[in-house]
């Protein structure tokens, strides 16, 4: 074999083995991997083919016949609906051109702010993929139509301040259903109203109802204070009443069945009394009622001081004391 034979030998076997490289190159293209947070959706001839490739490697046709189309389900993305404008002037430039200004149910104006947080939705993933060029702009559109569309049924003083919880659950209810009955592709995690403001330009009118109604709010819980305060008050005094009139009424009641007892007592000792002697029972108890009245009167007397004064000079004065039974005597000495 000639040397220009083996130099011809040489070459050819050069551009084999480059041609097999090249085609073992060309054919790893279609090895692709995907991460363990994301599924693959693989498009062959432009066609998508399911179900999604989950993580691992694989392998399928080469480049271009074949794309993959990879998405995280668990990612939560966030959109701005609105921003914060600021009014142009000779120094600053508008922070933002955007609209974000919407008319209330009374006929005011306010600068919203909302914030959106979603996830890509398995169920819908070939029209979040495909179902259109910009999904998160019809999704922008929608927020900002349902969010208008709230506004404008409530009052400047619902949305500004009052109702804004109450606001923020109708609007993630109203764009869950509207992302679902559109098949936008995405679940709606939440959906806040981050910020309610006037328009700079009445901003220090918004600002004085804002301290008058913080005045208001103020006044009542104070009124309200001092209304609790006297209604303790009153209930304490309420109560002593209760108890002092409780506590003379038990007096009154153990005194009067003191006072019964007592006349019990006495009305039985009169029987036996009758009984022993052999008188006749109304006979005892007059013996009995003139004993007590001698007694009462010799205890009145007998505490009763008295004194008479005869020109200038006091004198004593004695009353005569009463023996029990000296008044029940008979005129015969009985």
């Amino acid at each position: 074999m000639t040397s220009a034979s083996l130099r011809t030998g040489m070459k050819l076997s050069g551009r084999s083995i480059a041609a097999a490289v090249i085609i073992v190159g060309y054919i790893t293209t279609g090895l692709y991997t995907v991460p363990a947070n994301e599924i693959a959706v693989v498009r062959r001839f432009g066609r998508a083919i399911w179900p999604a490739r989950t993580s691992g490697l694989h392998i399928d046709w080469p480049w271009p016949m074949v794309r993959v189309d990879r998405v995280n389900l668990n990612a939560i993305r966030t959109l701005s609906v609105g921003e914060a404008a600021e009014e142009a002037n000779g120094f600053l430039s508008p922070a933002s051109t955007q609209s974000n200004t919407f008319l209330t149910g009374d006929k005011n104006l306010l600068q919203l702010r909302i914030s959106v947080q979603y996830r890509v939705s398995e169920e819908f993933l070939a029209e979040w993929l495909y179902g259109s060029q910009s999904l998160e702009q019809r999704l922008h559109r929608l927020v900002e139509a349902t969010t208008a569309d709230l506004v404008s049924r409530s009052g400047v003083d619902f949305v500004h301040t009052q109702g804004l919880t109450e606001l923020n659950n109708r609007l993630l209810t109203a764009v869950r259903s509207e992302t679902y009955t559109q098949r936008l592709g995405c679940d709606v995690e939440q959906v806040t109203i981050d910020r309610a403001e006037p328009p700079p330009r009445v901003k220090a009118e918004f600002l004085d109802v804002s301290n008058a109604r913080a005045d208001m709010a103020r006044s009542v819980n104070e009124a309200r204070s001092y209304a609790e305060q006297k209604q303790g008050e009153s209930r304490a005094d309420a109560r002593q009443l209760v108890d002092t009139a409780q506590r003379e009424r038990g007096m009154r009641i153990s005194a009067a069945h003191g006072s019964a007892d007592r006349f019990t007592k006495l009305v039985d000792q009169i029987h036996r009394d009758a009984e022993s002697s052999g008188r006749d029972y109304r006979v005892s108890r007059s013996l009995t009622m003139n004993r007590m009245y001698v007694e009462t009167v010799r205890e009145v007397l007998g505490r009763a001081k008295s004194k008479l004064v005869f020109d200038g000079q006091p004198a004593d004065l004695l009353l005569p004391t009463v023996r029990p039974f000296d008044a029940l005597r008979t005129p015969s000495g009985q």
